[in-house]
């Protein structure tokens, strides 16, 4: 099969014409075209809270599946799941649908494992995770999470009592751990991540802002070379330019992240996001007192915006596949590489999907 394109992205950089597809595989790169639009890599989100009006904090295993369906007709060919605070009871039941539907593995996005976004966060920096769910750090509880479904990441506040023994031994349980829903200060961040924290949950967001005599969490991050960074680029969640200033001190580390929640794929309306009410007005999903509740720009609409502003696609989309792909330590995923997998998005010009290919077969949600 040929795929027409002004070009494509093949291991991480661009290169002109078409691309071939044989048994699943992609077999050729570069060859003579004239079509228009971009071949780009099956993009990578490590922060998807719901999708297509499914609540990740109650779906069920089919609501699981339509809104992998969703995420795989919007570009996106794996994904992290995320259940944010909830009851210990109602966390190990969602990692449980987790694991049956990863192991069931429905056509569209597939699941990598799980991230749980609390319940040890800072009460003061919670945004839309429930207070009364909210724990001081216990390992116990990891282990519990762990036990019931594919636990992957957990995502911690380094000033919590406690924490800082907890970052080290789920780490050594093979657990990613984020900081962030965080008041830290800059001393107290450096001993999160000296602890074993490896990233940033969606920097600038969730945590104690950013001053020039008390630089706290998000200046510790941009400062300390060993930590990824996850950025909600949606010019809603952070200003246009303060995700250019974070991408201009430390691209390198960065991967795009939506944090998308039920609403996302679903238009305005009224939703459930983890047990709260939210109302979508224009696209941006909002608690009662006006919190922002997730988001609903996919990971693509990041991608374009950042080409929109001048960057090249190959720079912009290995963001949103290469850099979460590699962070995770996915093999085959977020790249095209001749001879790898033909799991890619088509896009025209505007940065519009307009083909899915997984596996090198057509996929239509």
């Amino acid at each position: 099969m040929r795929v027409s394109a002004r070009g494509a992205v093949i291991a991480g950089a661009w290169l002109k014409g078409d691309i071939e597809v044989e048994d699943g595989r992609l077999v050729r790169a570069g060859l003579p075209s004239t079509g228009r639009g971009y071949v780009l890599p099956g993009l990578v989100d490590l922060q998807v809270n719901g999708y297509g009006g499914a609540d990740f904090n109650a779906a069920t295993e089919a609501e699981f599946a339509r809104a992998l369906a969703a995420l795989a007709r919007d570009g996106v060919l794996h994904v992290q799941p995320t259940v944010i605070t909830d009851s210990e009871e109602n966390v190990v039941r969602q990692l449980r649908v987790l694991d049956g539907l990863r192991r069931s593995a429905p056509p569209g996005a597939k699941v990598v494992g799980v991230h749980a976004e609390g319940p040890f966060l800072s009460p003061h920096h919670r945004g839309v995770h429930r207070p009364e769910y909210l724990r001081d750090p216990d390992l116990g509880i990891v282990r519990r999470f762990l036990d019931a479904g594919p636990l992957r990441t957990i995502t911690v506040a380094p000033e919590l009592p406690g924490a800082l023994e907890l970052i080290a031994g789920a780490a050594r349980e093979g657990v990613i751990v984020q900081a962030g829903h965080s008041g830290a200060d800059a001393a107290t961040a450096y001993a999160g991540f000296d602890a074993g924290a490896r990233a940033v949950t969606h920097l600038f967001n969730g945590m104690v802002p950013f001053g020039h005599r008390a630089p706290g969490i998000a200046g510790a991050t941009l400062n300390r070379e060993d930590v990824a960074i996850q950025l909600i680029a949606d010019d809603i969640h952070l200003a246009r330019e303060t995700s250019l200033f974070a991408l201009k001190a430390a691209e390198h580390r960065i991967m795009l992240v939506t944090d998308a929640a039920s609403p996302a794929g679903a238009g305005d309306g009224v939703f459930t996001v983890g047990g709260f009410t939210v109302t979508v007005t224009e696209g941006v999903p909002r608690l009662p007192d006006g919190t922002l509740a997730g988001s609903t720009v996919t990971l693509l609409q990041q991608v374009r915006g950042l080409v929109e502003h001048g960057w090249p696609v190959d720079r912009a989309v290995n963001l949103a596949s290469r850099a979460p792909a590699r962070f995770y330590g996915l093999t085959g995923v977020g790249e095209l590489t001749l001879g790898g997998p033909a799991d890619l998005i088509v896009t025209d010009e505007n940065v519009d999907v307009v083909r899915v290919l997984i596996d090198g077969q057509e996929f239509t949600a």
